[in-house]
């Protein structure tokens, strides 16, 4: 009996299959300890769990990191936590201080700087000032985020056309100091999270593969005591 009964984590793995969607494809979001894996332009601060962005020092400051994307996915979803310390100050002939969220996919590479980035399409996630964020992104949401007071959780999900083809994405983050005024701004970003999931179809294909394998062995099984 028990020759049967190892074969079915077999039959629940590939029954679980369509649940295991999700797949990450940034590496540490939550910034523990340092920037490690993102690529910075100019000082990006690290509190030991966010990253911070400040016009304490020279700006433009940035941020980013890419991901491999596989073939035919159903959609892209970003997840992160944000803290708005930004100024409300504007000079005449100022403008205000403003940071920027960005999408970027493209079916080659990045590249080393995201002022030279390479890619097919640029999806605005939002701009941010002291007021709150505009030019959001269609779909997106703003709510409570689990760190607390002062910070918010920005989600979207970014649906993607049928049979789109394998890449790379890339989410960056850029500060501006534009109010003439130097350590008044700050923004802080965290737990970001940048995950694919594959069409339906795609994941539901692992099941009947999954079941034929387990009939061979019970066949194999069967036939050899």
């Amino acid at each position: 009996m028990s020759k049967h009964f190892s074969s079915y984590p077999l039959l629940l793995l590939g029954l679980s299959a369509l649940d295991l969607q999700a797949t990450s494809i940034l590496s540490n979001g939550d910034f523990t300890g340092s920037t490690a894996s993102w690529t910075t332009f100019g000082t990006v601060f690290n509190t030991g769990d966010a990253a911070v962005f400040s016009d304490s020092v020279a700006t433009p400051t940035s941020i980013y990191q890419s991901g491999a994307l596989a073939q035919d996915l159903s959609r892209v979803d970003v997840v992160f936590d944000l803290l708005n310390g930004l100024s409300a100050r504007v000079p005449t002939g100022f403008v205000a201080d403003t940071f920027f969220a960005t999408l970027y996919f493209g079916t080659s590479p990045f590249g080393s700087t995201l002022a030279g980035g390479s890619f097919d399409q640029a999806v605005g996630l939002f701009d941010l000032d002291a007021s709150g964020a505009f030019n959001v992104a269609a779909g997106a949401a703003f709510g409570p985020s689990p760190k607390g007071a002062g910070w918010t959780r920005y989600t979207l999900s970014q649906v993607m056309a049928p049979g789109s083809p394998a890449g790379f994405a890339t989410l960056a983050f850029e500060f501006y100091n534009l109010n003439g005024s130097a350590s008044d701004s700050v923004v802080a970003i965290d737990n970001v999270s940048l995950v694919t999931v594959p069409e339906p179809g795609a994941a539901a294909l692992l099941v009947p593969a999954t079941v034929c394998l387990l009939v061979r062995r019970r066949r194999r099984s069967d036939d050899f005591p």
